[in-house]
C-alpha cells in the first residue's frame, strides 16, 4: 500500500469508527518497534484535528537495547513537546514472562490514563497480530468466546482501548516506515522459538500466507463475524438469564425446565453463560470438563446431583431447580435451644421461631410486637397448636434414625419423609427438629409436623407456631 493510500485509509477509518474526535486525549502505547512508531507518526498528523496525544512506554529491561529505546523515545517526545510516561519493570517473574509483562503494561496504562485524564488508550496491533492471536486462541482454548481475537474497540479503565491499525498488514507498516524514514527498533527476542507466538509467526503463518494472499483479509472478516456472533449470543443469553435466574444466598437458582425446553446446542451456551456470570462476578474459573458434566447431569434422570467448581462453589441439581451456590457449613445451633410458650428466638442469622398466643383470627395483636422487624418480610411457616401442646420445646439438628409420629398409628423415618417430599439436600441440612423435653420429635421445620403439633378443628386456639426464614441470606 502506498504512503498516501495508507494515510488516507487510516484517517477515513478513524473518522468512521470514531477512534478519535476533536478534544480527545489519546494515550499511545509505544514500544519503539515499527508498529507503534508508525502509529505515533500517524497520530502526530491527527493532532491538527484538536487531538492531544501522550506517549506511554515500558522498559522491560530484558535486553541491552531496552535503555537505548527508552532514551530515544524520551528525547523524541521532548523535541516534539509530547507528554512522555515511562516505567521500568523491576520484578521479573521466574516463569510466565509474557503474561506477566502484559499485565504489568496494562496496569501502567490504566494508571496513566486515569491520573492524567486521557479518555483513550491506543495500541498498534495490526492484522498479523490478529491472525497470530486467533491461531493461539484456537490452539490453547477452542472456545467461541475468545476465538474472535482482538477487538478494535472496547472499554478500558473508565475510557476506551482502541486499535486503529488492526486491519493493516505488518508488511504495509514496514513499507510506510521505510518511505517516511521513521526510526524504529527491532526486538531480537521476537525471533526466539521458545515463545509460541514467535513459532507461529516464523514457522506457520508464512506457509498459510503462501496458500492464499488473502489470508489476513479472511481472518479479519472471520474475526468480525465471530465477535458479532458472540455479542448477539451474550445479549440473548443475558435476557434469558435475567428472566429465569433468581438471586439466592450468595448465588442463583434457575428452573431446570428453562434448560431442558431449549435445543441441546443452545443448552450448552446457557450453562456456559451461567458459569461466565459466576466467573465475572466472583472470579470463579471453570473448564470445559465441568461444563460438560453439568450438561450430562441435567440430561440424566438423577433427582439430585452436584458439580464442584473452584473456591468452594458448586452447581447443584435439586429436583426441578439448578442452584449455583457456595458450599455452606452446617447452620450453627442457637445456644438457647429451649423455647417456651410466649417466646421467640433466632435459631440462626436467617431463621427465627416463636410460640405466640393466638385465637381463631390469628396471633394476638399484643404478641405481634414480639416479632423482630427484620424478620417480618421473611418466608413463613405457621401452624395452630393443640391445647395439650408442651409449654416448652427444644430445637436441634437431625440425627440418623430420627422418626416422627405422623398419625396415631403411623411413625416414619425423617430421612424417608425428605425423599418422599423431594426435599433438596440443602434444605435437609438446614432443617430443624422440634422436640419435647423428653426428645419426642414434634416437627421438622419447615417440612412436616407431628399430629401432636396440629390443633384439631374443635380445639380453641391458644398458641401458634411461627417459623420465619430468609432463603436469600440477607438482612
Amino acid at each position: 500500500m502506498e504512503t498516501e493510500t495508507l494515510e488516507k485509509v487510516f484517517f477515513q477509518l478513524g473518522k468512521k469508527e470514531q477512534f478519535w474526535q476533536a478534544q480527545s486525549r489519546v494515550l499511545l502505547a509505544v514500544s519503539g518497534g515499527v508498529d507503534s512508531m508508525v502509529l505515533l507518526h500517524l497520530m502526530e498528523k491527527v493532532q491538527a484535528q484538536g487531538v492531544t496525544i501522550g506517549i506511554a512506554h515500558i522498559n522491560h529491561q530484558l535486553r541491552p537495547e531496552s535503555q537505548i529505546e527508552e532514551d530515544f523515545l524520551r528525547k523524541y517526545c521532548a523535541e516534539k513537546k509530547l507528554a512522555f510516561y515511562c516505567r521500568r519493570w523491576e520484578s521479573l517473574p521466574a516463569s510466565g514472562m509474557e503474561e506477566a509483562a502484559r499485565k504489568f503494561r496494562y496496569q501502567f496504562f490504566k494508571e496513566v490514563l486515569q491520573e492524567h485524564h486521557y479518555d483513550t488508550l491506543m495500541t498498534a496491533h495490526h492484522s498479523d497480530d490478529q491472525l497470530e492471536t486467533m491461531l493461539m486462541k484456537m490452539i490453547r482454548e477452542g472456545n467461541l468466546q475468545s476465538a474472535g481475537g482482538i477487538k478494535a474497540k472496547q472499554s478500558f479503565a473508565g475510557g476506551r482501548l482502541v486499535r486503529p491499525l488492526l486491519t493493516f498488514p505488518k508488511e504495509d507498516l514496514l513499507i510506510y516506515a521505510k518511505e517516511q524514514g521513521i526510526t524504529y527498533f527491532e526486538d531480537a527476542t521476537n525471533t526466539l522459538l521458545d515463545v509460541q507466538r514467535n513459532r507461529l509467526r516464523q514457522q506457520v503463518v508464512p506457509l498459510l500466507k503462501a496458500e492464499n494472499p488473502q489470508l489476513l483479509s479472511h481472518f479479519n472478516q472471520l474475526s468480525q463475524q465471530l465477535q458479532w456472533t458472540v455479542q448477539w449470543q451474550q445479549e440473548t443469553l443475558k435476557a434469558w438469564f435475567n428472566q429465569n435466574a433468581i438471586s439466592w444466598a450468595s448465588g442463583w437458582r434457575l428452573p431446570v425446565v428453562a434448560f431442558m425446553e431449549i435445543p441441546k446446542g443452545q443448552r450448552y451456551f446457557a450453562v456456559q453463560h451461567c458459569l461466565l456470570v459466576l466467573r465475572n462476578q466472583y472470579q470463579i474459573p471453570f473448564n470445559e470438563e465441568q461444563l460438560q458434566l453439568v450438561l450430562r447431569c441435567l440430561e440424566s434422570d438423577r433427582p439430585q446431583w452436584s458439580v464442584d467448581l473452584a473456591a468452594g462453589w458448586l452447581i447443584q441439581g435439586e429436583y426441578q431447580e439448578l442452584l449455583i451456590t457456595k458450599k455452606q457449613g452446617r447452620v450453627k445451633e442457637t445456644s438457647n435451644s429451649t423455647l417456651r410458650l410466649g417466646e421467640g428466638v433466632f435459631l440462626s442469622a436467617t431463621e427465627w421461631v416463636a410460640l405466640l398466643a393466638a385465637d381463631g383470627s390469628g396471633i394476638l395483636p399484643t404478641e405481634l410486637a414480639k416479632i423482630p422487624e427484620k424478620v417480618k418480610l421473611w418466608s413463613e411457616f405457621s401452624q395452630a397448636l393443640p391445647v395439650e401442646f408442651p409449654t416448652e420445646v427444644m430445637f436441634r439438628k437431625r440425627n440418623p434414625g430420627d422418626r416422627i409420629q405422623l398419625t396415631n398409628s403411623l411413625r416414619k423415618k425423617i430421612s424417608r419423609i425428605f425423599i418422599d417430599k423431594k426435599i433438596p439436600n440443602e434444605m435437609r441440612e438446614h432443617a430443624w427438629l422440634m422436640t419435647d423435653t423428653n426428645g419426642q420429635v414434634l416437627g421438622v421445620l419447615p417440612v412436616v409436623l407431628s399430629y401432636l403439633s396440629i390443633a384439631k378443628e374443635t380445639d380453641k386456639i391458644h398458641y401458634r407456631l411461627l417459623y420465619k426464614y430468609n432463603t436469600k441470606n440477607n438482612d
